[in-house]
């Protein structure tokens, strides 16, 4: 079985990294390290204009404080109701930059927490492709865009690591990255696919 060749090409394009093992969260904010690997994310909300830089994690030990401000950052927008993200989504997107090179990167959130409310009235205005059981409903989900990084460059990077949920929306985009069950999905309306999984989408 022989690859496209700008397939294979995209491939050597990723830097080689891992996704970081799970952190820790300490019992209080002055166990928090000093010093070690800083995990940092920019993010801008299409939404509310709003934007964020900061460093949530230092080596395995993850910043209650940085946590709770991005919790907030990815409140519903609809309700403005706030839940406690999975830290493991914002390793997950970090990595995602890294192997593409971009971890000044900023990231340019779409979707981040659903309440279950605003997720119902998604699916029952028939405009937007919300599963019945959102992981964005368990603050585990962000679909995303990069500036300058083609979508299916990262889906790709998503793909690789292996880890939860990713969506590639063609037409719109943009890419749907959870930490949930490990599937995929395309979302193109009208155009033809072989490996579209609308019935797992996120």
């Amino acid at each position: 079985m022989h690859r496209h060749p700008r397939l294979h090409a995209l491939a050597h394009t990723f830097v080689n990294v891992a996704l970081p093992g799970a952190g820790l969260l300490p019992d209080d904010a002055e166990d928090v390290p000093l010093e070690g690997l800083q995990y940092e994310l920019k993010l801008a909300h299409a939404q509310t204009g709003e934007m964020i830089d900061v460093v949530y994690r230092i080596g395995d030990t993850y910043i209650p404080e940085a946590l709770t401000q991005l919790d907030l950052f990815l409140r519903d927008s609809h309700n403005q109701e706030v839940n406690a993200y999975d830290p493991r989504t914002f390793d997950l997107l970090h990595t995602m930059l890294a192997k593409l090179g971009r971890t000044n990167g900023v990231v340019d959130i779409l979707s981040g927490y659903r309440s279950q409310e605003t997720n119902d009235a998604l699916r029952a205005s028939g405009t937007t492709n919300a599963a019945e059981h959102s992981q964005h409903i368990s603050a585990k989900a962000i679909d995303l865009r990069v500036l300058g990084v083609p979508a299916v460059l990262l889906r790709d990077a998503a793909l690789s690591l292996g880890v939860g949920g990713v969506g590639y929306y063609p037409k719109s985009q943009f890419v749907h990255v959870d930490t949930g069950p490990v599937r995929e999905w395309t979302f193109a309306p009208h155009i033809a696919r072989r490996h579209s999984r609308r019935s797992h989408r996120g």
